[in-house]
């Protein structure tokens, strides 16, 4: 342990205090905190367990900035100045000898999301789940939005960030206490929230299936993490869920403060939205969607409006072109398997997918046996191929061929698919067997289907 005292886990003044960022991430997900960190004069370095070559583009984001860098791999020595430490939440905490270290030595330590929440002037509404959080954060910024530009609503602005991508910490200068923040919260985001005493104006949970259960010890930490969003009934007075299986309901009320009386089930929406995204899944974030305006008083005609012309978002059954009447979908965000039983539901009419990627120990047996109802084949890819297509086999396709990377599955879909089929790049899988990320992977297949 230190002879100092750890400084406060929130400091007010960072001028000079040693700063260390564990995991400047492949998603560039430090970049923003350390450079936030360095301009407001404390002293950062930067560690990560991926080499200087992995992380160039993130460092050298950094460039004009005196931050010093230790990547490759974490060194204890590097605790031994530390005031604080700033957590990535891509970082295992209860995996991590690092981090133990941390700990062991009683180093104040927060994260990029409590750093924001904390400091944020303005009324957040939170939005998570295992998936479809990224597409109802921005279908709900956009109806905000669109209700700005028409001056019908309190609103005088909406900013949008979280796990989507988008740090809002360096903007904090620019939100105002009359904006509105929609923010999307991952699990990992979440776990550390109840470190500091804030909670959303209004929390989403657009559903709920097991997924990174090896993080959490099991089911029920999983969904007691993603519950954190609403842990606070003095600060979060309103959560809105998608049905959710009676068991998972009768979880979610445990578990929940004060969970009868503040819980709102989302029904179907009546009439139905029109929407241009495909799937029962994107109705229902729509239909959450609808149920935040009505409790933030927009109008629901100008929120049907901007549901109705929302596109989507990139690698998340993402419509690229149609080439020979075959329509080719990237769905590179599906990383993991009930991800692609989403995407191969949401499918109309024949189609040839594509899936693969990191091996991962996830149940595979749902995912085949969707898609071996549904599709006409499926090629699989990247290093977990094997296994994936050992499991759809099983479940009755008699079209599951295996090829090494994306090129050449795109090649063989082409050939299996006809016109009129859909080729659906939905891998179930992590991207890091090939790719530094599922943004890059998608890029990857959108490059490789504009070049047909």
């Amino acid at each position: 342990m230190s002879d100092r005292p750890p400084p406060p886990v929130d400091p007010v003044n960072w001028r000079g205090l040693r700063a260390l960022v564990l995991g400047l991430g492949r998603f560039r997900g430090g970049v923003v905190v350390a450079r936030w960190l360095a301009e407001k004069g404390a002293v950062v370095t930067v560690t990560d367990l991926a080499d200087a070559s992995s992380l160039a583009e993130s460092v050298r984001s950094l460039d004009d900035l005196e931050i010093s860098f230790r990547l490759g791999g974490h060194h204890v020595s590097d605790l031994d100045n530390a005031d604080l430490v700033i957590v990535n939440p891509a970082v295992p905490k209860s995996r991590s000898s690092f981090f133990a270290e941390i700990v062991r030595r009683e180093i104040s330590w927060t994260t990029e999301m409590n750093l924001f929440c904390s400091r944020c002037p303005a009324p957040v509404v939170g939005i998570t789940g295992t998936y479809g959080k990224s597409t109802t954060s921005a279908m709900l910024t956009a109806v905000v939005r669109r209700c700005v530009e028409e001056a019908a609503t309190r609103w005088t602005g909406v900013h949008l960030g979280g796990n989507i991508g988008l740090s809002l910490l360096g903007r904090l200068s620019k939100i105002l206490p009359t904006d509105l923040v929609v923010l999307e919260m991952s699990d990992a985001q979440l776990q550390d929230l109840p470190r500091i005493e804030w909670g959303p104006a209004l929390a989403v949970i657009t559903n709920l299936t097991p997924h990174h259960l090896d993080r959490h010890s099991g089911w029920e930490g999983y969904v007691a993490a993603k519950l954190n969003i609403a842990r606070d009934p003095a600060r979060t007075r309103r959560v809105f869920v998608s049905p959710l299986a009676p068991e998972t309901q009768s979880l979610v009320e445990q578990i929940l403060p004060d969970g009868n009386a503040r819980l709102t089930v989302v029904e179907p929406a009546d009439p139905p939205v029109d929407l241009r995204l495909p799937g029962t899944h994107n109705r229902a974030n729509a239909n959450c969607v609808l149920a935040v305006c009505a409790e933030l008083g927009l109008d629901d005609g100008l929120a049907r409006e901007a549901l109705s012309a929302f596109e989507g978002l990139r690698h998340r059954l993402q419509r690229v072109r149609v080439v020979g009447g075959v329509t080719f979908v990237n769905d590179s965000k599906s990383t993991s398997p009930s991800a692609t039983v989403v995407a191969a539901n949401s499918m109309v009419g024949p189609f040839v997918a594509i899936v693969g990627g990191e091996p991962k120990d996830a149940p595979l047996a749902e995912m085949a046996a969707v898609l071996a109802r549904g599709a006409r084949a499926v090629v699989c890819i990247g290093a977990g191929r094997a296994g994936m297509a050992e499991a759809i086999r099983e479940a009755g396709l008699g079209s599951v061929h295996e090829t090494g990377d994306l090129a050449d599955g795109l090649r063989v879909a082409v050939e299996l698919a006809l016109p009129g089929d859909a080729v659906l790049f939905s891998p179930g899988a992590p991207s890091f067997d090939q790719y530094p990320n599922f943004e890059a992977r998608g890029d990857h297949f959108v490059q490789l289907v504009e070049a047909l």
